[in-house]
């Protein structure tokens, strides 16, 4: 096998099928499979993997029951992998035309890839410019050091293995944290264009609330990490534009738009808040 394809999924049988669609729909020279991981979904996640998996031999379900969370589900799958070079993306989101060519003939190449996320192809355009644009170069952690999407990620296994894999303790930014892990191994990560990934968001003010909240809470670790490892994180209000934003901006809550753009600030911002406090670092 020449590239495993890991999905971490939970509750995602209404936007899954799109994405195995576009997995499969793939050309690339080398052998490859996709490795779909439920943890511990509701719906009818499973089901739908099931019946893919009966008429596509590329496709496998594997269970992760002895755990919760993103980075555990990721970990499990990484594990059950029948290749050295796996890449990652998500059950909510789709990949454009090339990204199995992409991930696979780069890893030949480099330890890790990622790539851009474009935002406008599943979002409504109110949606897609309420959190700006995504980025179509090598993203950074404040300007620290690249970091890479989980949502897009390629990686050998063997440098996957060096690093320690996802932290099962974040339940959001565990792909910062694992940037931050190869940045210190000495890694260099290879932003590939061609491996592109539409991405989802969430678009009700309940989820992006939530959403906004984990990473929030998981940033001041992150941070705590950063400086323990001998870099120069952001300062510690480096947030400060966003609460102002969020006073100037009050008032575009009487509309959906407005509503969704502030609530997920304001997530991300008591997150902050309640991360600082839970990991005594202080970083809003």
């Amino acid at each position: 096998m020449d590239l495993s394809v890991v999905i971490a999924a939970r509750d995602v049988a209404a936007t899954l099928g799109d994405q195995l669609d576009a997995l499969l729909a793939q050309e690339w020279d080398g052998q490859w499979e996709i490795v779909v991981v439920d943890n511990g979904s509701t719906d009818g996640t499973p089901k739908l993997v099931q019946e893919y998996a009966q008429r596509e031999s590329r496709v496998r379900l594997v269970r992760a029951t002895d755990g919760s969370g993103p980075s555990y589900a990721r970990n499990v799958g990484f594990a059950a992998a029948t290749s050295e070079s796996i890449a990652s993306c998500d059950g909510d989101d789709v990949v454009a035309s090339g990204w199995v060519r992409a991930m696979g003939d780069g890893l030949r190449v480099h330890a890790c890839i990622t790539g851009p996320l474009d935002v406008d192809e599943l979002n409504a355009v109110w949606l897609a410019e309420s959190r700006g644009r995504l980025a179509t170069s090598t993203p950074t952690w404040y300007g620290v050091f690249p970091i890479v999407a989980a949502g897009n990620l390629g990686i050998r296994r063997a440098t996957f293995d060096a690093v320690g894999g996802f932290d099962e303790r974040l339940r959001a930014n565990e792909d910062h944290d694992l940037a931050l892990r190869l940045t210190q191994a000495g890694v260099d990560v290879h932003f590939e264009p061609a491996a592109l990934v539409h991405y989802r968001y969430r678009h009700e003010p309940r989820e992006l609330w939530n959403q906004g909240l984990r990473y929030g809470t998981a940033r001041p670790l992150v941070w705590r990490r950063v400086r323990d490892a001998g870099l120069t994180p952001p300062s510690r209000v480096a947030g400060w534009r966003s609460w102002v934003w969020l006073l100037v901006h009050v008032g575009s809550l009487r509309s959906p738009e407005g509503r969704a753009s502030w609530v997920w600030v304001a997530g991300n911002r008591l997150g902050q808040v309640r991360g600082s406090l839970r990991h005594r670092t202080v970083f809003l």
